[in-house]
């Protein structure tokens, strides 16, 4: 005959007692789980944090780095302003820095809607949005209220809370306001363009070959053009940098690059005045 055994009065509770201790070790190990989730979430971001600081402050030495190549003692010594790349590193991190001459750049402050039109020919823009750019730029630097064949004036924008600036645009990006200027064909004129060349007239001696087009008279096989062509390839000895004059009152654009792993980096953009003076060789104008 099979016996039943009996539950004292204890062995409840301490079933039940067993069953939270294993509920609360689920507990428990779902909290420690879930911090140390949280912890290496913090850890990621304090490591990507950590390379950003690294990598801006890398950048910011570069700026340094090329001021002082741009106001060292000796013009011989003076790193060029025509746009080359000076390939640098600082504590280990890879710099890429560009001196960009912004007289030598497409002066937007300056153009009237021919020369527009030979920048956007020389951007490959087609016919038909490059007519009715050009026309809109026209019209929006000119100072009279008559519209231009394919152009708009000021009650084109209006509906936008706008109006034809009737004076060169302030800022490069003032183009996307205009009619026929996307997104991002202002994205690459941005990268040839400037309204901070100075009150001295265009320099093609430093030029990128797309200004000279569009600055000097449109023509792709200009000579000035093939002479800068051939100094940017190295066919051709780039003009010395020898004379004090070209240091005098000069507007440059400063770019550094600071690369990291993968697809981290940190990028300054300065342009200075260039005085020649040696107690203060450069003027800030403005940065990013």
């Amino acid at each position: 005959m099979r016996t039943r055994r009996r539950i004292g009065p204890g062995g409840r509770d301490r079933g039940y007692a067993m069953v939270a201790v294993v509920a609360g070790i689920g507990i428990m190990a779902a909290i420690a789980a879930t911090m140390i989730q949280s912890t290496a979430s913090r850890i990621e971001t304090l490591t990507a944090d950590t390379e950003a600081a690294r990598l801006g402050a890398a950048a910011d030495a570069g700026l340094q780095i090329a001021l002082s190549g741009l106001t060292g003692e000796g013009v011989g010594t003076k790193w060029a302003i025509d746009g080359r790349v000076e390939h640098v590193s600082f504590h280990g991190v890879p710099l890429d820095i560009v001196v960009e001459d912004e007289r030598g750049k497409v002066m937007l402050n300056r153009m009237d809607g021919e020369n527009m039109g030979w920048l956007l020919e020389a951007f490959g823009v087609p016919e038909t949005q490059r007519a009715i750019a050009a026309a809109s730029f026209a019209d929006w630097v000119d100072q009279d209220d008559q519209t231009q064949d394919n152009g708009v004036e000021s009650e084109y924008y209006n509906p936008r809370g706008l109006s034809a600036r009737n004076d060169g645009p302030r800022t490069v990006e003032e183009l996307g306001d205009v009619r026929g200027f996307t997104p991002a064909l202002v994205e690459r004129i941005a990268k040839v363009a400037t309204v901070d060349g100075g009150s001295a007239a265009f320099d093609s001696r430093f030029a990128n070959p797309i200004a000279i087009r569009a600055m000097v008279d449109g023509r792709d096989d200009s000579p000035e053009i093939i002479q800068r062509r051939r100094e940017l390839a190295g066919q051709r000895v780039a003009i010395a940098l020898d004379d004090p004059d070209i240091w005098k009152d000069r507007n440059v654009m400063i770019r550094v690059t600071a690369r990291g792993s993968g697809d981290a980096r940190a990028e300054r953009v300065q342009v200075v005045t260039l005085t020649g003076k040696r107690s203060h060789p450069y003027i800030p104008l403005w940065g990013r």
